[in-house]
Order: structure tokens, then sequence, then C-alpha cells
């Protein structure tokens, strides 16, 4: 039975002793040296999982993967994906940019949330086979005719139509939470009829525990982007009659419980698409989720959706500052109302001109 919330990613093995330049950037998760590898261990190391989308539309937010960090050492190395054949397990894990170089987790953690998630890396795993008992396996691995395949389980999710996150919520209201079909098409996100988003969809993963990595026999793309299951569909930005137009306006008429908000009918956005072309991001101040950093429990939600300049739940549902519901527009709008007002009551109220010309009669 297939499990949704469970998923596996394929990455290419890099061995210890292949090259020198592989030692060298192995070292980073500190492989054992010539003479101190024990005799009956294969050792090996491999990209395990890297932020952004892979090819079967999970998305890695950098901040998800910083949280789920402490859940990679120490799980099994299984034969594909059967728990019952374990033939080794995982022993070190490092983070690492694009170019192979350590990156701290001190240094991501210390990061706001908006500032990490820009971040791109890759965590890469050290691991080892039980040569003793499985010395075909170790053989083979040696001989690169395996590739590894992350396991990880996650509670939830969110849903990414190009640089735009749609909670889970909003998007079952859309319609586009629970088709898997719609996942790696290209949708683009309307408000009052101009675009405020428009790429690949994804499905961002949430609360995510790695569970094991399995062995697996079929090809692996570079860098941990390929799934066992997946198969690239392909995406093509220019193709109109496969992009999927959703119109969130309709998220607001709670009187429509059967909301249809994929349209496949273009012709009314051409002008909109002439004026907005370019996808806004997600603002700075929008958090999904603070913790409590104060208890005991790093673990405990004190807010969701939370806009920490006024310290207060977000109100705009595309997460933009030109969103008129924004919290910073509404804060402006209401200050400029309030300004214009003051400045009509005193205008009204100011007797200088007539207190003046009474003076002057006097004088």
């Amino acid at each position: 039975m297939e499990k949704k919330d469970h998923i596996y990613l394929k990455a290419d093995i890099q061995l210890h002793d292949e090259t020198d330049e592989l030692k060298e950037e192995a070292s980073i998760i500190e492989l054992p040296k010539e003479g101190k590898k024990q005799i009956d261990l294969q050792y090996f190391s491999a990209v395990f999982v890297s932020s952004g989308a892979n090819l079967n539309y999970a998305y890695f937010l950098p901040s998800e993967l910083v949280k789920a960090e402490g859940t990679i050492v120490n799980k099994a190395m299984d034969v594909e994906h059967k728990e019952e054949e374990i033939v080794g397990h995982i022993y070190k894990r490092a983070f690492m940019d694009e170019k192979g170089s350590e990156i701290s987790l001190e240094e991501l953690a210390s990061l706001e949330e908006a500032s990490l998630d820009k971040k791109k890396f890759h965590i890469a795993i050290a691991g080892i086979v039980y040569k003793n008992r499985f010395p075909d396996l170790a053989d083979e691995v040696a001989a690169g005719k395996w590739c590894v395949s992350m396991e990880a389980y996650f509670k939830n999710f969110d849903v990414k139509v190009g640089d735009l996150i749609i909670s889970r919520k909003e998007a079952e209201a859309l319609g586009i939470a629970d088709d898997v079909n719609i996942f790696g098409r290209i949708g683009k996100v309307l408000k009052s009829g101009v675009e405020v988003a428009v790429g690949k969809i994804d499905r961002v993963l949430r609360d995510i525990t790695f569970s094991g990595c399995g062995f697996v026999k079929k090809p692996a793309n570079p860098p941990s982007v390929v799934l066992e299951t997946a198969a690239d569909k392909g995406v093509n930005m220019n193709n109109k009659d496969d992009i999927l137009i959703i119109n969130y306006d309709k998220i607001s008429n709670e009187k429509n419980n059967n909301v249809t908000s994929i349209i496949t009918d273009t012709s009314d956005l051409e002008e909109a698409e002439l004026q907005y072309n370019d996808t806004i991001g997600i603002c700075v101040n929008y958090r999904k989720t603070v913790f409590d950093s104060a208890s005991e429990d790093r673990n405990k939600i004190l807010h969701t959706d939370w806009c920490t300049q006024y310290e207060r739940g977000c109100t705009s549902f595309s997460r933009d500052v030109t969103d008129p519901k924004c919290l910073r527009n509404q804060v402006s709008k209401a200050a400029a109302s309030i300004t214009e007002k003051f400045l009509k009551e005193r205008v009204e109220k100011d007797k200088r001109k007539e207190l003046l010309k009474e003076l002057q009669k006097l004088l």
C-alpha cells in the first residue's frame, strides 16, 4: 500500500577511495582515512537531500531541512526500501553549498526564516555497509552499481506556485491540494484579475522526519533530485494550453462549497498579462511558523501565518506587500485617512482669519 506521506529520493553514491578530489570533498563529513577504516565496513558518502524542488515536485524549504537535520544520523540503510533488509547505517551528516564547501548548522540556524529560505544547499551523508555480512552488496556499492534513495515522512504540506506559497488549507479550498496530477504543471495565480504568481506547482513538505535511506538500482540524477517513483513530465512555460489558472478570489466566497478555481480559458487575461508579468515574492516580514524560543519545548508553536512587523496574523493571501489586504497597506491607508480627517477638521476649526479681521476692525 502506497504511503502518501512517505517519499524516496535518489542520489549518486561517492566512494571514499574513488579519487583524491572526492577524498577532499568527503572530508567535510569526516570519512575515515586509510589505516583507520575498519576492515569489515564499506564506507561511502552521498548527497542525501537538496533544498528546492525535486523531479517528483516535492519542494524542500531550507528552513524545513534545518529543522529536520537531527533526524538523519543513526538511521538504517536498507535495500530497495525493504525495512527487514538492513545492511548498514548513516553515521554522519553535513551541510554544504553548491560548490561542496561546508556550511555550519549554527550559521544557518541563526538566520531569519525569510533569509534562510533563500539559501541553496545540500545535505551530505556518510554511511557504512556491513561488508562482512553483505560482501556482494559491498562490492557492488564499490563498483558504483547502486544509488541511494532518501526516505522521509512529512506531517503536512503547502502548495507552491512559482514563488508564491499557498497554505494547505487555502489550497484545499482552491482545489489544488489533493489532485496529484496538478503537481509539476505550470500554474498562474490571479488576484482581482491580476497575475501575482506564475510557475511550476510543487508540494512544500512540512514537519519532515528523515527515517532512513535505501540502496536502489534505478538510475539517479544529481544532485538528489530524482524520486524512485518520479517520471519527469517536462515543463513548458510557453504551453498556454497546459497552464492552470488559479483564481483565489473565489476562496472568499464562503457560500460556494463547490469551489471551482482552475480555469482553462485564458482569453480574458491578455490585458492583465501584458501589464503584470512579474512574479511577486513572499513578504520578508511573513513567517509561516513562529516557535517559542523561550520555552523548553523549542517546537512549541506560538503563531502561524504571522506578520513580524505588526506582531499579528498576516492578512494577505498572497503574502506580498502589493496586496491591498496586507497589514502594511491597511495601516498606511488608515493613517492617510486619519490624517486627512484631522487636517480637514483642523481647517474647519481654524478661526484665525476671522479673528484677524475682528482685530483689524478694532484697530
